[in-house]
C-alpha cells in the first residue's frame, strides 16, 4: 500500500573520508518536503554522492553535530526505519549478474519486506520496461537494461523517498525520455532526490535545485528562481522615446540602477524593448516590474507585454561553481 511522500531534514551534515586533504561535506544543510522533486548538481567530487549515501543510510555520520532526518527518522539513531523508507539507486548499481531479472528483483523485494511480491514486480518491472526482458540473466543485459534494473530496484514497494544517482547513465535519448516521463509521473506520490550530469533532465524534471561545490551548497532554490534572469522583455503601445522615458522613470522609482535598453522592435503603434539589468537580484526585478506598472498607467501608456527573461541550469551552475571542477 503506498505510503504518503517523505521529509527530508538535514542540518550541520560534514564529512571526511580516511586520508582525504579535505571533507567531502562541509556543513551542509538542506530541508526537502513531501512530495518535492529536486535535483542534485555539482562538478564531479563536489559531495553528491557522499549526500545521498548518508542520507541512505549506507554511511555514517561522523560528526557529532550532524543531523539527517528522513519521515522523521533520525539516519544515526533509527537506520533501519530510514532505510525502509528509502528507495535507493546508487551511481553503479549492484546486480546480480547470473539471476534473471525477475529472480534479481524478487530477491530484492523479499530482502526488503515488499509484500504482495507478484503484483509489485509486475508494476516496477512496466514502470521500467522490464516486462520483456523478465526472464533474461542480468549479465546479459545491455547497460541501458541494467539500469533499468536498478531504477525498478529502488521503486519496490512504493518507497517514500526516492533517491537516484545518475538514473540515466547508458540510456539512449528515447529511453531517457521514457524515464524522465516515469519520474514526472510520481507527481508528488513519492519525494525525489536525484542527482544527474544532464542539466536539461533537471531543468525539466524538477520543482527545485540544489548545487554542491567543494562540499558546500553554493545554490537552494526553486526551479523558477533558478532560472529567473536579469532581463524583461517589455512591450509598449507607444513610440522608442516615450517608452525609454518611462523605463527610466520606473527604473529609478524601483531604486533599479539604469538598464541598458535595446529597440528590438517598432511596428504597429508598439515597441519593444529588451532591458538587460546585469547585477540586479530577483526582489529589485519584481519591484521594477510594479513601477513600469505604475508608471505606463500614470501616463497613459499600454503594456501589452512584460516578460521577465530566463537563463538556462547550465549558465547558472557555471555561475555558482565558478566554471571549476569541485
Amino acid at each position: 500500500m503506498p505510503r504518503p511522500p517523505a521529509s527530508l531534514h538535514i542540518e550541520h551534515l560534514s564529512h571526511r573520508y580516511p586520508g582525504a586533504s579535505r571533507a567531502a561535506l562541509d556543513d551542509v544543510g538542506l530541508q526537502i518536503e513531501p512530495g518535492e522533486r529536486v535535483g542534485l548538481l555539482g562538478p564531479n567530487g563536489a559531495g553528491k554522492s557522499t549526500l545521498m549515501r548518508i542520507v541512505c543510510g549506507f554511511l555514517p555520520l561522523l560528526d557529532a553535530r550532524a543531523r539527517a532526518q528522513v519521515a522523521g527518522h533520525d539516519v544515526r539513531d533509527d537506520s533501519l526505519a530510514v532505510r525502509r523508507a528509502t528507495g535507493y539507486m546508487p551511481e553503479l548499481v549492484p546486480l546480480y549478474p547470473e539471476l534473471r531479472v525477475r529472480e534479481h528483483l524478487s530477491f530484492r523485494a523479499a530482502i526488503k519486506g515488499v509484500r504482495a511480491r507478484a503484483a509489485e514486480l509486475e508494476r516496477v518491472m512496466t514502470a521500467t520496461g522490464l516486462r520483456e526482458v523478465a526472464a533474461t540473466p542480468v549479465g546479459r543485459l545491455s547497460r541501458g537494461y541494467r539500469q533499468r534494473v536498478g531504477i525498478a530496484d529502488a521503486l519496490l514497494g512504493s518507497p517514500p523517498l526516492l533517491v537516484l544517482d545518475e538514473p540515466t547513465v547508458g540510456l539512449d535519448p528515447n529511453q531517457i525520455r521514457e524515464i524522465r516521463g516515469m519520474l514526472r509521473e510520481l507527481g508528488g506520490a513519492q519525494t525525489l532526490l536525484f542527482s544527474s550530469h544532464i542539466l536539461a533532465e533537471v531543468e525539466s524534471l524538477c520543482d527545485r535545485v540544489v548545487i554542491l561545490s567543494h562540499g558546500r551548497v553554493v545554490l537552494d532554490a526553486t526551479m523558477d528562481r533558478a532560472l529567473a534572469s536579469a532581463q524583461l522583455r517589455l512591450e509598449l503601445a507607444t513610440d522608442a522615446a516615450t517608452a525609454q522615458a518611462a523605463v527610466a522613470a520606473a527604473c529609478e522609482a524601483a531604486g533599479v540602477a539604469g538598464p541598458a535598453i535595446v529597440v528590438a522592435a517598432q511596428a504597429d503603434g508598439a515597441v519593444t524593448l529588451e532591458l538587460e539589468l546585469p547585477g540586479t537580484g530577483a526582489g529589485a526585478l519584481t519591484q521594477l516590474r510594479t513601477a513600469l506598472g505604475e508608471v505606463c498607467l500614470a501616463r497613459g501608456i499600454a503594456i501589452r507585454a512584460l516578460v521577465p527573461g530566463r537563463t538556462r541550469l547550465e549558465a547558472r551552475f557555471v555561475e555558482v561553481t565558478g566554471g571549476l571542477r569541485a
